[in-house]
Protein backbone atom coordinates (compact mmCIF):
# COMPACT_ATOMS: atom_id res chain seq x y z
CA UNK A 1 0.00 0.00 0.00
CA UNK A 2 1.35 3.77 -0.91
CA UNK A 3 0.97 5.77 1.76
CA UNK A 4 0.51 9.69 2.00
CA UNK A 5 1.35 12.32 4.78
CA UNK A 6 -0.71 15.23 5.81
CA UNK A 7 -0.74 18.10 8.36
CA UNK A 8 -3.60 20.30 9.65
CA UNK A 9 -2.49 23.84 9.36
CA UNK A 10 -4.76 26.90 10.79
CA UNK A 11 -7.82 23.89 9.71
CA UNK A 12 -6.92 23.07 6.48
CA UNK A 13 -5.26 19.82 5.41
CA UNK A 14 -2.21 19.00 2.99
CA UNK A 15 -1.93 15.79 1.59
CA UNK A 16 1.81 15.27 0.20
CA UNK A 17 4.27 12.20 -0.72
CA UNK A 18 5.46 10.50 2.08
CA UNK A 19 9.10 10.84 0.85
CA UNK A 20 8.59 14.36 2.36
CA UNK A 21 8.94 15.09 6.26
CA UNK A 22 6.10 16.55 7.98
CA UNK A 23 8.37 19.61 9.09
CA UNK A 24 8.78 20.49 5.88
CA UNK A 25 5.35 21.37 4.88
CA UNK A 26 4.43 23.80 7.96
CA UNK A 27 5.57 27.08 7.35
CA UNK A 28 8.01 29.07 10.26
CA UNK A 29 5.54 30.17 12.94
CA UNK A 30 2.55 27.81 11.67
CA UNK A 31 0.42 26.37 13.96
CA UNK A 32 0.30 22.46 13.10
CA UNK A 33 -2.89 21.43 14.70
CA UNK A 34 -2.62 17.37 13.66
CA UNK A 35 0.03 15.43 11.54
CA UNK A 36 0.39 11.96 10.50
CA UNK A 37 -0.45 9.50 7.64
CA UNK A 38 -3.37 8.95 5.76
CA UNK A 39 -4.96 6.59 3.55
CA UNK A 40 -8.21 6.60 1.23
CA UNK A 41 -11.50 4.43 0.59
CA UNK A 42 -14.31 4.66 -1.13
CA UNK A 43 -17.57 4.46 0.64
CA UNK A 44 -21.71 5.51 0.01
CA UNK A 45 -22.38 8.48 1.42
CA UNK A 46 -24.58 8.52 4.21
CA UNK A 47 -26.23 12.53 4.31
CA UNK A 48 -25.54 15.46 2.25
CA UNK A 49 -26.11 16.33 -1.18
CA UNK A 50 -24.23 13.04 -2.49
CA UNK A 51 -26.71 10.31 -0.19
CA UNK A 52 -26.42 7.05 -2.02
CA UNK A 53 -23.38 7.80 -3.92
CA UNK A 54 -19.57 6.76 -3.59
CA UNK A 55 -18.03 9.30 -2.07
CA UNK A 56 -13.67 9.36 -1.37
CA UNK A 57 -12.91 9.00 2.48
CA UNK A 58 -9.90 10.33 4.11
CA UNK A 59 -8.47 7.36 6.71
CA UNK A 60 -6.04 9.16 9.09
CA UNK A 61 -3.37 7.53 11.38
CA UNK A 62 -0.11 7.28 13.38
CA UNK A 63 1.82 10.29 14.06
CA UNK A 64 4.58 12.66 13.04
CA UNK A 65 8.11 12.50 14.45
CA UNK A 66 9.55 15.38 12.87
CA UNK A 67 6.75 17.61 14.46
CA UNK A 68 6.08 15.39 17.58
CA UNK A 69 2.80 15.47 16.67
CA UNK A 70 -0.32 12.92 16.88
CA UNK A 71 -2.65 12.48 14.52
CA UNK A 72 -6.31 13.02 15.66
CA UNK A 73 -7.47 10.36 13.44
CA UNK A 74 -11.68 11.36 13.92
CA UNK A 75 -11.13 14.76 13.83
CA UNK A 76 -8.21 14.94 10.75
CA UNK A 77 -10.14 12.72 8.67
CA UNK A 78 -13.16 14.55 8.70
CA UNK A 79 -11.06 17.34 7.99
CA UNK A 80 -9.74 16.18 4.71
CA UNK A 81 -12.57 14.10 3.75
CA UNK A 82 -14.44 17.10 3.57
CA UNK A 83 -12.12 18.84 1.22
CA UNK A 84 -11.60 16.31 -0.49
CA UNK A 85 -15.45 15.79 -1.34
CA UNK A 86 -16.62 19.46 -1.12
CA UNK A 87 -14.38 21.81 -2.58
CA UNK A 88 -15.85 25.09 -1.34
Amino acid sequence: MNEAKYVIVNGSGIIFSAAIQHKDMVGYNEKCEGAGFVSFAVEKDSYGDSYGDDIIVAKCYGKSISLGIESRPEKDSKILTRQITNPF
